[in-house]
């Protein structure tokens, strides 16, 4: 990506998009990488001491992180009333706390256009429910809570279609309904989505 392709983004949010930023959309996140990439020589030093990997430091050599902006969801979105037309984020929302998550979403809704999109990718309750072994009860348990010894790795709450629909529905949307997999309204999503595996697709209009 260059610098001028990335500038010239439209009024398209992604949310949480680590190391995924997208041509055309402004993409945000938490990630300690998008200021390991602003500082001069920092990333190199890193990688010599064996504290980010190869592929990361190929990332950082490819300026992937230069073009995320920092931005906490659980926070109030720097933006505008009825701004975006589309907000994104995948893999994001099991991350928060419900009450974060709640939060989160109501932001969303606030700052997207009347008639806008918003799309959320989370993983399915319902096939983690599936998948459940009662003879290997870790891989269950390690596969619903990802657990880590940080803290935003790690999920917080799942979703299935009827709970993440309802929770649309309550904070105010006036429609919400699933989609498949690089199918629906939000743009870009043959760039956007992955992980179709075990990922639940829901989008919502204001």
């Amino acid at each position: 990506m260059t610098s001028a392709s990335m500038t010239d983004v439209s009024k398209r949010l992604h949310l949480g998009c680590f190391d995924r930023p997208i041509r055309g959309w402004i993409n945000t996140d938490v990630t300690p990488h998008l200021w390991v990439a602003r500082i001069p020589g920092l990333v190199s030093l890193l990688w010599r001491m064996g504290r980010i990997s190869d592929g990361r430091y190929e990332q950082h050599r490819r300026g992937v992180f230069r073009f995320v902006r920092y931005m906490n969801v659980a926070k109030r979105f720097p933006y505008p009333d009825d701004y975006f037309r589309a907000v994104f984020s995948s893999h994001l929302l099991e991350h928060l706390y419900p009450c974060d998550a709640q939060f989160c979403l109501s932001e969303i809704l606030r700052t997207l256009h009347p008639g806008g999109v918003c799309r959320t990718v989370v993983p399915d309750l319902d096939i983690c429910v599936k998948r459940y072994n009662p003879k290997e009860p870790d891989v269950f348990l390690k596969r619903l809570f990802e657990p880590s010894d940080r803290q935003k790795n790690t999920h917080h709450w799942l979703y299935n279609a009827e709970s993440l629909i309802a929770l649309l529905l309550r904070i105010g949307f006036r429609r919400a309904y699933q989609c498949d997999y690089q199918k629906g309204l939000c743009p870009d999503l043959d760039t956007l989505d992955n992980r179709p595996e075990i990922s639940l697709y829901v989008e919502a209009i204001k």
